[in-house]
């Protein structure tokens, strides 16, 4: 082998390891998820408190994330943004919540903002609701209802 081509191959050895340097840092490039609704600021600032009902707000921002449960005169409308590198946990970035309250006639009362400042840890708790009844297997499922389905006594008319 001569020199030029000892030069070939190392600057192909050379070339070779810059380009799996810059895909392993690329592949620990962190991915963005954006989830939910972030409303700009000038859609929000069309929202007029004592002006604006639900369906100007509507067509303003969008059908909201959640409605209140109960009441449903309390619009949410939730934005998260997470960044997650290859396999690890997800890092909140950034979380917006938009909160409009309305009145019985559908006005808009009030507008809240609350930010991932705002938030708090929501513990989950692991434990299972009972239920009554027996747990039966799959084949005590299947076996058990051999026999059920067959045309005495069933039909529209209930009898023969």
């Amino acid at each position: 082998m001569n020199w030029n081509n000892e030069v070939v191959v190392g600057r192909a050895l050379y070339s070779a390891c810059i380009s799996m340097i810059v895909l392993i840092c690329g592949a620990c490039a962190p991915k963005i998820n954006n989830h939910g609704n972030f409303p700009n600021f000038d859609s929000v600032n069309n929202v007029k408190v004592g002006k604006s009902n639900r369906t100007e707000v509507n067509k303003t921002l969008g059908p909201p994330s959640a409605a209140a449960t109960f009441d449903k005169e309390t619009w949410y409308y939730v934005g998260t943004q997470a960044s997650q590198k290859a396999f690890l946990s997800p890092t909140l970035l950034d979380r917006q919540i938009l909160i409009i309250h309305f009145d019985k006639k559908g006005i808009v009362q009030k507008i809240e903002r609350l930010s991932k400042d705002n938030g708090r840890a929501v513990r989950i708790v692991t434990r299972k609701t009972p239920t009554s009844g027996k747990e039966l297997t799959i084949l005590e499922q299947l076996i058990g209802n051999i026999g059920r389905f067959g045309n005495q006594g069933s039909g529209a008319d209930g009898a023969r």
